[in-house]
């Protein structure tokens, strides 16, 4: 019955993210992202009699209903599906996330819902009933009081619950939540109570009961009768993002109420439906050139990584698509993630892929970063502070608490500090790759959407980094690169590869300006740059790791692909497909690892270098190791992206954004 290693029930960003990760719903309490239990109950009472679909089914309820039996699940872009046996009635739910990328109101409408609809029953009462812990972090040490109450809307009511004392933007971390705003669970009817009363409710046949609330286990409810609806949940952050000092709300709440989009998806849910459906059915048709398995793996990718953002508004009403690094660092607006999901927002928006660059090209241009380089990140989620990765922990005047204390760090105002400050540490930074990452990423939204304005905007930031990649890029001194995991590397011939292909760009990007000048000198860098490249690995049966090692060692070189997609014709087919077929010699069953240093390997990567072929028997291959991942790995966690080739145990990486780069295949329909 295995489809994901964990289901996606409520995702819409970083801080509202409800999964399942057993493969019966009724089996396991739901989970945040990182692990956390956020226990939900769901009940349907069929003819006077309780079933539990939804939550764990344990001695609590084991006197008072019985376990529903499941029969299916199923995912598609947007929802995941079950369908339940209640003795001869049959029920089925489906959980929505509206995450459509060309709505961005939709897409940050900050509400999910549970659609139901039973089958054969002459009387039925859906419930749902969301613990306290739903809207703080257990381990987070504050204040665990919660407040909560009923307020009535146009098709019932909702039930809101909160931290007694909010905590807005309080934590500055990785695998961790919110300790504010308020989550809003809507039906028919809506209660605040404890364990007792839902007790009280299931033996009362899900009627009316006495609600007294006493116990400290307190729960919001939502209660439906009829054979079919829908019971949603919203979560108001009040404050979403710290953007360089500002407070902003979330994107859709800079303009409405919490309220207003409640009332919206209870009004508009059938219309969501359909248009959910139709991007979905869109999606099945275009990923069946590629086979069955790939249309799993997007669906596995979809919400995921759109979840992984949070989308705000800009000074002047533009988008801000501020990513967190889930599972690596907690970083915001980290550039080398934003690069590898790249390919699902070119698809559908290139307006996101933009709205993930537009902070770091804002904090590029501040004193404090005085380098000739791209950063890396502009924070740690939800503070855009300025870069915090690699800092520099020498003290010193403006350094204070900073250099002592790792928790205030992420929260100081690194973007004021003047450029005197020396905050970073240059051996831990990722020069070549930031740069080049960039410059790809600005070509890439010109080739998709052929606006060249955005470039035009930042045309001085463009020509500082290409020329760092012209100096720095064909033979990398020892650095980091977005794998960062593997450890510094010095002549890394993936990253000249990178380099070259930033170059080629950035020249791309000139010759759309009409500067034909610039274009001719930056292009035949780019050829010279390529050409050493192809005559190193004429020397071998294929690329070796660094400039100065043999054929016995290898990299996978998913840095060829947007040569490919981009049309810039450095690195001819003949040469990608015999990179191809060297890494398919060496795949393993969970898919060919990273390089020769190490045995594990990356999702994002192998669909980057399934693009590099054009022979369908090739790419299904990589396809279908990575559909063996998600049915038969052994860890349950939402889809992981770094994990080990041969076994399937995954390292650290969780529900990160970079599943979008799966979505890399389809970009070859837009050549």
């Amino acid at each position: 019955m295995r489809v994901l290693p964990a289901y996606p029930l409520f995702v819409k960003d970083p801080n509202f993210s409800l999964w399942s990760r057993t493969d019966c719903l009724n089996e396991s309490h739901p989970q945040s992202w990182f692990g956390e239990d956020k226990p939900i109950y769901g009940f349907a009472c069929v003819n006077g009699v309780n079933y539990c679909f939804l939550g764990e089914y344990d001695c609590f309820l084991s006197g008072n209903c019985k376990k529903a039996k499941q029969i299916s699940v199923r995912v598609t872009a947007y929802t995941t599906e079950y369908e339940f046996a209640l003795d001869e009635v049959r029920l089925a739910v489906r959980f929505v996330s509206p995450l459509p990328l060309d709505d961005l109101d939709l897409l940050s409408n900050p509400v999910c819902y549970m659609e139901y609809e039973a089958e054969g029953a002459d009387e039925v009462t859906v419930s749902l009933f969301v613990d306290r812990h739903v809207a703080f972090n257990r381990a987070s040490g504050c204040n665990q009081a919660v407040r909560g109450c009923v307020i009535p809307t146009s098709f019932g009511e909702s039930a809101l619950m909160g931290l007694s004392r909010q905590l807005l933007l309080s934590n500055c971390d990785d695998r961790i939540g919110a300790d504010w705003g308020y989550y809003y669970l809507s039906g028919e009817r809506a209660y605040i109570l404890d364990k007792q009363d839902i007790l009280r409710f299931l033996a009362d046949g899900c009627r009316e009961c006495e609600i007294t609330c006493k116990g400290a286990e307190q729960f919001m409810g939502a209660v439906n009768t009829g054979k079919q609806g829908i019971i949603s949940i919203a979560y108001d952050e009040i404050a979403s993002i710290d953007y360089f000092g500002t407070l902003k709300k979330g994107w859709y709440l800079e303009e409405h109420t919490i309220n207003e989009a409640i009332e919206s998806v209870w009004k508009n849910y059938r219309a969501i439906d359909e248009k959910l459906n139709r991007l979905d059915g869109e999606l099945k048709k275009r990923a069946a050139r590629f086979g069955e398995d790939y249309y799993d793996i997007l669906v596995a990718s979809l919400r995921q990584s759109i979840a992984g953002h949070k989308l705000i508004k800009g000074q002047k009403g533009e988008a801000i698509f501020l990513s967190k690094e889930n599972g690596s660092n907690g970083c915001i607006g980290t550039v080398d993630v934003s690069y590898p999901s790249m390919p699902l927002y070119l698809l559908y928006n290139t307006e996101l892929v933009k709205g993930m660059m537009r902070p770091v090209l804002k904090f590029a241009q501040m004193p404090v970063w005085s380098y000739d380089f791209a950063p890396h990140d502009v924070g740690t989620y939800p503070v855009c502070c300025g870069q915090v990765y690699g800092l520099n922990r020498r003290e010193s005047h403006y350094h204070a608490t900073y250099a002592k204390n790792d928790f205030l760090q992420n929260h100081l105002p690194l973007y004021r500090f003047p450029a005197e400050f020396e905050a970073y540490d240059f051996d831990r930074q990722m020069p070549v790759e930031e740069c080049a990452n960039m410059l790809i990423m600005f070509a890439a939204c010109y080739h998709y959407d052929n606006d060249i304005e955005f470039f035009k905007e930042y045309d001085s930031l463009g020509e500082k980094w290409v020329k760092y990649l012209v100096s720095y890029g064909l033979k990398p001194e020892n650095q980091l690169c977005t794998d960062d995991f593997a450890g510094h590397l010095k002549n890394n011939v993936n990253l000249a590869i990178k380099a070259t292909v930033g170059i080629a760009c950035y020249a791309m990007l000139k010759k759309a300006e009409g500067d034909e000048k610039s274009y001719g000198e930056f292009r035949r860098i780019a050829e010279n740059f390529a050409s050493e490249i192809l005559a190193f690995g004429k020397k071998f049966s294929h690329l070796p790791l660094t400039w100065d090692s043999d054929e016995t060692t290898f990299s996978m070189k998913y840095n060829l692909a947007f040569d490919k997609l981009l049309g810039l014709g450095l690195f001819p087919q003949e040469f990608l497909e015999r990179e191809v077929d060297y890494y398919l010699d060496k795949m393993n069953q969970y898919g060919t690892p990273l390089d020769s240093r190490c045995g594990y390997t990356k999702s994002d990567w192998q669909m980057w270098c399934a693009a590099l072929t054009d022979h369908e028997e090739k790419r299904r291959r990589f396809v279908k190791s990575l559909k063996s991942f998600l049915t038969t790995s052994p860890v349950r966690i939402p889809f992981g992206d770094w994990f080990e080739s041969e076994d399937g145990k995954t390292h650290h990486f969780v529900a990160r954004t970079v599943q979008g780069g799966c979505f890399i295949l389809l970009l070859l329909d837009n050549m």
